[in-house]
């Protein structure tokens, strides 16, 4: 693997750490607040920021790349309301989304079609987050309408979450 691809890569790995470590400060915001739907749905984002990590990782060391361990850095926590987490987290995302493609165009440029058909799936799942959160930052910014649906929508994606 091209070194500055082994490195961009390994940098990837450290974001995903860094996202799990924001989705569950996120997590812990909403359990604080009593929105247990919303603590789910984040510690869930989370999970899969570690197992995205884990995927990664497991990656390198089959092709027996040299793995670079960072600091896991303290994510900001000072969200204003519910509205406020999920359009930073959203924002977050898409950023991870393109940083990914970043890494994949890199990946074009060494021709290491091995890390460009990896990528792919990473690409594919991060596209899955998006969509969700971006349903979720719609659901939020419509349920100023109804005072008590905010609660309602914690309710439902409990639910969601359970099933």
């Amino acid at each position: 693997m091209d070194i500055k691809l082994q490195e961009e890569f390994n940098g990837r790995i450290n974001l995903e750490f860094n996202s799990a470590y924001l989705y569950f400060a996120m997590s812990t915001y909403f359990s604080e607040i009593y929105m247990s739907g919303f603590s789910s749905f984040m510690k869930e984002i989370a999970l899969e920021k570690l197992n995205s990590a884990q995927t990664m990782y497991d990656y390198l060391v089959l092709r027996d790349e040299k793995l670079v361990f960072e600091k896991i850095t303290e994510p900001d926590s000072d969200w204003i309301n519910i509205s406020d987490v999920f359009s930073v987290s959203l924002s977050h995302e898409e950023y991870i989304q393109e940083k990914t493609r970043e890494l994949f165009k890199l990946a074009q440029e060494t021709n290491d079609v091995g890390v460009m058909s990896f990528l792919k799936n990473i690409i594919i799942k991060s596209e899955f987050v998006l969509s969700k959160l971006r349903k979720m930052v719609f659901r939020i910014k419509n349920s100023n309408i109804i005072p008590t649906s905010i609660e309602l929508l914690d309710n439902a994606i409990l639910e969601e979450c359970s099933n």
